[in-house]
């Protein structure tokens, strides 16, 4: 007897379309940034302040490859997404977990150049708590999630690894 599968909840259908574009598009995007600035000389304008390309490269590069890697990610969960496999919801784990990670970088970056309140800090702190609790439970205790994602970890009849 075949295995019913449940249908594809309807954030998940979401998040595998906005994956796609963003796997593609803003990867394509980091890289030509990347490379842009690499054959650029300099002087850079951030935020209103020169930059020589050496000060630019430790601000611009960590993000830009942090950014690259998220795309990455959002293609990678979107692909495991359309092809019904169970790793789809680790990466979209690992997408929130450089998310977070890229706000923590940005705040810290703004802390030291500048000079953002406690206020601010606070405010981004909460919001991202509370996406990523919102985000977390929706993968691994809303209903219909869970159901999906036990339809999708059984492996078919006779096949003994999930990599077959």
């Amino acid at each position: 007897m075949s295995e019913r599968r449940v249908d594809t909840p309807f954030f998940l259908r979401f998040a595998m379309a906005l994956g796609g574009v963003f796997g593609v598009l803003g990867t394509g995007v980091g890289l030509w940034g990347l490379f842009r600035i690499a054959l650029a000389d300099g002087p850079f304008d951030f935020n209103g302040d020169l930059m020589s390309k050496s000060e630019f490269l430790v601000v611009a590069v960590p993000f830009l490859l942090l950014y690259v890697l998220a795309c990455v990610t959002a293609g990678t969960a979107s692909w495991a997404l359309w092809k019904q496999q169970h790793r789809s919801r680790v990466l979209l784990v690992a997408l929130l977990t450089e998310f977070v990670m890229g706000d923590a970088a940005m705040l810290f970056l703004a802390g030291r150049r500048f000079e953002v309140g406690a206020t601010e800090l606070v405010t981004s702190g909460l919001f991202f708590a509370v996406v990523v609790s919102l985000a977390l439970w929706y993968l691994y205790r809303r209903e219909s999630v869970v159901r999906y994602y036990e339809s999708v970890g059984q492996m078919p009849t006779g096949q003994t690894s999930p990599f077959a």
